[in-house]
């Protein structure tokens, strides 16, 4: 009997960790390899709905430089959350073997930095940046995985954190204290720094000392490599500040952490940019034939059916002969059912519009603070009321701010409007300083009320604060 979790077939076990097993898996329907990662279900059902809230808001981090997730299947006791395979190796096998270039430290560093600046923009905390959670592709990057004990960056200031791997700790989550982005900062800086010496900064004899994590700084990176090894300084000033035990003078966010991989990797020769490559393939996993199942002849697998009409009633025939109708004619059936049945509903939802009322746009500048070119408070409140409407479909915008008569989808803002009562209210509000603006959004529906917070740079590209206001807003109805 075939071994199945959901639609997904089980090929093998690839590596079983403290927190599920990964198998090999297929996908029959689109004829591709997944990677299936099990959970137990934790046995409150206030924990249940917390972890398939953490599954879909991963899912939602669409990104070459982190593994993408397929689709979540939930039984009675388990949960596994189906990924994108990524043939080739973890950075544990990897290092396990060899001792990587500096230019394959840049590539990874570079690599799962951009991965965490994708996370940090939907509000989520890793929480366990190690080796195992990195893996090394065929093309020679690396992808960030494992977002098995991520939260949101509001959950790690409440205090609901599990702990990470011991390689990765920041003091901060050793001591059980909020978290932010900066503690998976702290945890690529004890990566890199293990990458380029071969051991981890606060560890001693194999396992991690409380007393070197929390008082003192790691050994010098030039006292660590032999001789022949020429250190960039960016390089070692970066995982210096990295490892910072205070949080607050660690870098703020990655945006720094990529300028210094970039720099240096741009002064090395350019045959060396794909290094990681070369020197991990000796260690990649070994991709089998068995691991794609044998295929059935696709007219037999999808368009089988039986041939023999069967004896009883006329109802058993009719039920044989619409069985027997090829795929283009069952299609084509569907699409007419489906259509005279759907009609009416469509017709309805078009005539559902929601009324919403956006406050002014509270601004406040401090020192040289300032909008940037081609940002205005007008513009900031149309993507926040584009991002409403992408939320919840045709809305009625009551009363003056974000009012657009242009278009069917947004109310003319006529006065006779004004004193219908919104079912959704909006307030918006921008702090801006010398060269950092704090955007902050609310939301008000049904008696409850949400909020949110993006910050904006001052020299980020148009493009870059449409995407901020964006993702902003619609983080309000995650």
């Amino acid at each position: 009997m075939e071994n199945l979790v959901g639609p997904y077939r089980i090929l093998r076990l690839i590596d079983r960790g403290g927190q599920g097993s990964v198998y090999l898996g297929y996908d029959q329907r689109l004829q591709r390899r997944v990677a299936i990662k099990i959970y137990r279900l934790p046995p409150t059902r206030a924990a249940r709905k917390e972890l398939r809230r953490e599954a879909q808001l991963v899912a939602g981090i669409q990104s070459p430089k982190v593994v993408q997730i397929h689709d979540v299947i939930e039984s009675g006791t388990h949960l596994a959350m189906v990924m994108e395979y990524v043939p080739g190796c973890s950075l544990a096998d990897f290092l396990a073997g060899a001792r990587p270039s500096i230019a394959s430290v840049l590539r990874v560093g570079a690599d799962i930095a951009g991965a965490l600046a994708l996370a940090r923009q939907n509000h989520v905390v890793h929480g366990d940046v190690k080796p195992g959670n990195v893996l090394i592709t065929q093309g020679g990057r690396a992808k960030l995985t494992d977002f098995g004990i991520s939260r949101t960056t509001a959950d790690s200031r409440s205090g609901r954190w599990a702990p990470g791997s011991m390689s990765a700790l920041s003091p901060e989550q050793f001591l059980g204290q909020p978290l932010d982005e900066r503690a998976d900062l702290f945890a690529l800086g004890a990566l890199l720094y293990q990458m380029v010496c071969g051991e981890q900064p606060f560890f001693s004899g194999g396992r991690l000392d409380p007393t070197r994590l929390l008082q003192h700084p790691p050994r010098p990176l030039v006292e660590m490599v032999s001789g022949d090894v020429e250190l960039p300084e960016p390089l070692v000033a970066i995982i210096s500040a990295l490892l910072e035990k205070d949080p607050r003078r660690r870098p703020r966010n990655t945006r720094r952490v990529r300028q210094v991989m970039r720099t240096v990797l741009r002064t090395l020769p350019i045959s060396l940019h794909n290094s990681l490559l070369c020197e991990a393939r000796p260690f990649f996993r070994h991709e089998s034939p068995d691991d794609i199942p044998l295929q059935i002849p696709r007219d037999l697998g999808q368009q089988g059916r039986s041939a023999l009409i069967p004896q009883g009633t006329r109802w058993a025939v009719f039920l044989h002969r619409l069985k027997s109708l090829r795929w283009p004619a069952r299609t084509a059936l569907a699409v007419s059912v489906f259509t005279l049945a759907a009609v009416p509903v469509v017709i309805a939802l078009r005539n559902t519009v929601t009324p919403v009322q956006f406050n002014k746009l509270q601004t406040s500048f401090h020192g040289a603070g300032r909008f940037p070119g081609n940002i205005s408070r007008d513009w900031i409140v149309e993507r926040v009321r584009d991002a409403v409407a992408e939320q919840l479909g045709p809305i009625r915008v009551i009363g003056k701010t974000g009012a657009y008569p242009v278009t069917v989808l947004y109310a003319s803002g006529q006065p006779d409007n004004w004193n219908e009562a919104a079912a959704v209210t909006v307030d918006m509000a921008l702090r801006c300083f010398e060269s950092v603006c704090v955007f902050t959004v609310g939301r008000e529906q049904a008696g409850e009320r949400t909020s949110e917070r993006g910050v904006l740079l001052a020299d980020m590209p148009v493009q870059e604060w449409r995407e901020v206001v964006r993702d902003t807003t619609l983080a309000l109805y995650r």
